[in-house]
């Protein structure tokens, strides 16, 4: 009698062992590592502070974020090497190395990724067989740009309003081309100097995606606001729904909106918001296709933003959603890419050179 009871307990437990497995692996919404990753999308939220968007969440604004993460997760992200700029930012997050590898040390201060090390080129070799098409849509034309060999201004002032109203303090203060409150920028036919004072210019040998464009099926950038950015990614969706794919979808509003306003204000705040709902439209275009069970999402920024100021030259803190569960630890900025790549299937430790991150979840 005991062991007629031994087996129907050990028949009841592996029966709830199964039934537990099968429930999970029918949660769409969860997307372990042992799960075929189809495609996979980044949507890049540049310069969102981390304080600002918890608070924005806490406050019901955000309902495609806050729907998005009560099924998967969200983790906090701090930068420990590179600048918080959106050069180091999106090259940091889009190879998993630092700039002693890529070369992108700052906005001003950069040179092409080396060939081969971004996730786009890196996933066209994993799966040159089966294929896969990538895409980098992006709304900046500075930060994300290709360009060859070029001169850029070092001592030249951005056209964002606020940094024009300053000329006169930084003239006062003799700090003109290295204030904190001035960014450098290339040469675009804009730039603004302080009457006699002759520019100074630098060559560089090109943007950091200058190598990898070849390699990315759908390149596209300097479209301007989230509206421009968020159609040309559905009609991306749209196109290549029936195809393996990896896309990089890059909103700017908020950085633009904090330069101009500062982070405590209502445009900040609005351009989070908007950053949201266009974030809904592509998380209902994936369940309109019937392929969000099978795409693996990342919500992230390259920086956060400095707490009331229109600058983030000290902004560390961002954040990492997504509808892994699995990943669940708080990390650094490098350890997007080996994740997402670890998500796939890769063999982290094999990749040369090393890569600077870990992945972001407990292996089993």
């Amino acid at each position: 009698m005991r062991r007629i009871k031994k087996i129907h307990f050990f028949i009841l437990f592996i029966t709830l062992i199964l039934g537990f497995s099968i429930y999970k692996n029918t949660d769409q919404t969860i997307l372990p590592r042992t799960l075929d990753v189809k495609n996979a999308i980044i949507v890049g939220w540049d310069a969102t502070q981390r304080d600002h968007l918890y608070e924005l969440l806490d406050n019901g604004k955000l309902p495609n974020l806050k729907k998005f993460i009560s099924s998967g997760s969200i983790i906090d992200i701090t930068i420990t090497t590179g600048t918080t700029s959106t050069k180091p930012g999106w090259a940091e997050i889009l190879t998993g190395y630092g700039p002693d590898i890529t070369g992108v040390y700052s906005n001003f201060d950069y040179k092409p990724i080396p060939q081969g090390y971004t996730i786009f080129e890196r996933l066209e070799e994993y799966f040159k067989k089966e294929g896969i098409t990538t895409a980098f849509i992006s709304g900046k034309r500075h930060g994300t740009g290709a360009k060859g060999s070029h001169e850029i201004c070092l001592n030249c002032i951005p056209a964002h309003r606020n940094y024009v109203r300053s000329i006169i303090e930084l003239e006062d203060a003799g700090t003109l081309g290295r204030s904190t409150d001035v960014e450098w920028w290339e040469i675009n036919g804009a730039e603004i100097h302080l009457p006699g004072v002759d520019p100074i210019f630098e060559r560089r040998d090109g943007e950091p995606y200058y190598y990898t464009k070849d390699t990315i099926d759908a390149y596209v950038i300097d479209l301007g606001g989230a509206n421009s950015v968020g159609e040309e990614a559905i009609d991306f969706l749209n196109k290549y729904k029936e195809q393996r794919f990896f896309a990089f979808f890059h909103f700017g509003d908020a950085d633009t909106a904090g330069h101009e306003y500062g982070e405590n204000s209502i445009e900040y705040s609005n351009a989070i918001i908007l950053y949201d709902q266009w974030f809904g439209d592509i998380i209902s275009k994936l369940k309109e296709m019937e392929i969000e069970n099978e795409t693996l999402v990342y919500i992230t920024s390259d920086h956060g933003f400095d707490e009331g100021r229109k600058t983030h030259e000290n902004a560390s803190d961002f954040f990492l959603a997504t509808n892994n569960r699995e990943i669940v630890k708080d990390g650094d900025r490098k350890d997007i890419a080996p994740t997402l790549l670890w998500n796939y299937g890769f063999d982290i430790k094999s990749i040369f050179p090393s890569l600077s991150g870990t992945v972001l979840a407990e292996e089993k």
